[in-house]
């Protein structure tokens, strides 16, 4: 179904301030006539970010999307004592929640009540996902995934939040929203899916919602990894597959009712090279394309009727339902 929203933002999460990106989307004039995407740029300064969310959504509708999780697994649930992510999110407003944000420097340093580690990678063989698991009390390091984050027919798992070491970790960028965003939006009023409802609920008053997305899993609704380019198998880290990928995206998009603000057509069409966010403000682009995608009803929200994804674990936008057996 489709939803009656105003303005679309999705933001590709970094702690460093140069890895974090937005592209900003609204509807075109008559609201029966699509979207357009444009503006790409970098978050900045995230007070002044949060402010405009906060003016414009006293009269518009928003929805910004981020990469990186909101919710925690159900093993740490079951471990922390916490019924809900509301009651979490209580806790860390707290000072006795701070401790929360420390990543462990030792093993020994693991609780449920600082659940984030390694802070460094250290000798070889000197870290190990078994003491994150030990740590935490639970069998096996994939009893740490959320449902959402495990491996789909489409894609590979997602990382496993608590784990921060590694190229494709996502913890660091996961405390840094959460501190810096996450608990700032919902101290001003911004919602949060699917804790605060689902998108029919939260889309009908004026507001921001957060949104928790996954561009990779987007990467397959777009068809991306099967694209037959001219600089040959896709991979968003090469700025000719970039190139290649939206001069194939943009007339399907058209078809669609998406378009392209012209002048920033032109500045990203060359691939967006590294002056302009390279990978970051890409994955930023394919992640406000999702959302508009569910916006127009175009891809279902697909958020599973469980009171553990609802309370607690919360979902990535869109992907199929893949909950195991309970």
């Amino acid at each position: 179904m489709p939803f009656d929203i105003d303005e679309i933002y999705h933001a590709d999460w970094s702690v460093g301030a140069k890895g974090r990106w937005k592209v900003h989307a609204r509807r075109i004039n008559d609201r029966d006539e699509g979207w357009c995407i444009d503006d790409m740029s970098p978050v900045g300064d995230i007070a002044p970010f949060i402010n405009q969310l906060c003016q414009d959504g006293q009269t518009k509708t928003i929805w910004l999307g981020l990469d990186f999780p909101l919710g925690l697994c159900r093993a740490w649930y079951e471990k922390s004592g916490f019924e809900n992510f509301a009651s979490v999110l209580d806790w860390l407003s707290t000072p006795q929640g701070q401790g929360f944000f420390d990543i462990c420097d030792d093993q020994t340093q693991i609780t449920p009540n600082r659940p984030f580690y390694p802070a460094r990678a250290g000798a070889k063989g000197s870290v190990k996902r078994a003491h994150l698991a030990s740590g935490l009390g639970v069998d096996a390091f994939s009893d740490l995934h959320r449902a959402c984050e495990k491996a789909t027919a489409t894609r590979n798992e997602a990382a496993v939040p608590f784990w921060t070491l590694g190229a494709n970790q996502v913890g660091k960028a996961m405390l840094h929203g959460w501190q810096n965003l996450l608990l700032a939006g919902r101290d001003r009023g911004f919602h949060i899916w699917p804790f605060d409802g689902d998108l029919a609920r939260l889309s009908q008053t004026p507001g921001t919602t957060l949104i928790e997305t996954y561009p990779a899993e987007i990467y397959g609704w777009l068809g991306l990894h099967e694209m037959t380019l001219p600089s040959g198998r896709f991979a968003k880290s090469r700025q000719d597959a970039r190139r290649d990928a939206i001069a194939q995206l943009m007339p399907i998009l058209e078809s669609r009712g998406i378009v392209m603000e012209p002048s920033l057509y032109q500045r990203i069409a060359n691939g967006i090279d590294n002056a302009n966010g390279k990978d970051d403000a890409f994955d930023a682009l394919i992640g406000v394309i999702g959302l508009i995608m569910i916006a127009m009803g175009k891809r279902a929200e697909n958020l599973p009727d469980t009171a553990m994804i609802r309370d607690q674990e919360g979902w990535i936008i869109g992907q199929l339902a893949n909950l195991p057996a309970s």
